[in-house]
């Protein structure tokens, strides 16, 4: 179930939204950055007072990121909080698993928040992220590609356990470093965020601004309304699809999908989100993307081809009215 929200007065500047205090014990990410330290306060000033303050050192501005941890370690005594704080080494998980340093930034610190969730059998885990964030974010997944899915952004909430709850998403950064001075917080500065070397970091730093001076207006909230539409617009359509699994039944016990004349009728909004929860959801396949999903509604449409290579040497193929994913032969 998700915390009910209501408003606190706790700034001349604006009201802010945040979830009520609940029993049960939440984490906190933290980074010791104005965006955390300023949500810290805000949920302490609220009333929240079992909160675990959570800390990764990626290691990778060396004595700075040790400065950072020993930061927050005195922030958390200031507050009377727990505070758990991890060191991992992500320019070597990168190299590693061949990906980049912001996603293996992104892996490590989820993997050290859910230790942390089970560890503290926390309820709520609370993030940081705001309505600039969100523009960037929305940016990002538009250049790759994404569909209205990866339009809507971050979520507010989630459905997860522990509820993921970003309490400043619709506030902008502006109106972050507002408080921060009304309040007369102290945080770190990331040097690292001022390097170009860094996808987000562009898109904060040239992009934004950029579209800024071309639309002679502050694009963030609009770019932040767009997912909001999103959001909405692909709640409905999934709701489209749990309505149609629940009277349909498509799924054979053998993991096939059966192809209905009512499930082949469907809306090619419904059912791209469909076979999306099939592969995904259902099979645990790997690698599906919009361009996939697109591919495999060219197979049920007359002509469309019979067999299309997935993820890991599998194959999805078709025939008469089932579809089915055959695994790769040892």
């Amino acid at each position: 179930m998700f915390p009910r929200f209501f408003i606190v007065p706790v700034s001349r500047s604006f009201p802010f939204q945040v979830p009520e205090p609940t029993k049960t014990n939440a984490l906190l990410a933290i980074s010791g950055g104005r965006d955390s330290v300023a949500l810290l306060h805000l949920l302490f000033t609220a009333g929240h007072r079992q909160i675990i303050l959570c800390h990764l050192n990626h290691g990778l501005r060396g004595r700075e990121s040790g400065q950072d941890a020993a930061f927050v370690r005195r922030l958390a005594k200031q507050y009377g909080l727990p505070c758990e704080v991890e060191k991992t080494d992500v320019a070597a998980l990168a190299n590693q698993e061949r990906i980049s340093i912001e996603t293996a930034g992104r892996n490590a610190r989820y993997a050290f928040l859910r230790r942390m969730a089970i560890k503290h059998q926390a309820s709520q885990l609370f993030l940081a992220h705001h309505a600039d964030d969100q523009a960037e974010t929305i940016l990002a997944h538009l250049c790759r590609g994404a569909g209205m899915g990866g339009l809507r952004g971050m979520l507010e909430q989630s459905s997860t356990q522990p509820v993921i709850v970003r309490p400043l998403l619709q506030v902008q950064r502006a109106a972050i470093d507002a408080y921060i001075r009304e309040h007369g917080l102290v945080y770190r500065e990331d040097s690292s965020n001022g390097s170009l070397s860094y996808q987000r970091n562009r898109l904060r730093l040239e992009i934004l601004p950029l579209l800024n001076a071309v639309c002679q207006r502050d694009v963030a909230p609009l770019i932040a309304r767009l997912g909001r539409l999103a959001g909405r617009d692909d709640e409905y359509l999934w709701q489209q699809v749990m309505d149609f699994l629940q009277k349909e039944k498509p799924f054979a016990d053998d993991g096939s999908l059966s192809l209905s004349s009512k499930l082949t009728a469907l809306h090619p909004a419904v059912l791209s989100r469909l076979l999306s929860f099939w592969l995904v959801e259902k099979l645990a396949i790997p690698g599906i993307d919009s361009e996939i999903i697109e591919s495999v509604l060219g197979m049920l449409r007359p002509g469309g081809v019979a067999k299309i290579n997935l993820s890991g040497g599998r194959h999805l193929r078709r025939k008469a009215k089932r579809m089915w994913v055959q695994e790769r032969e040892h």
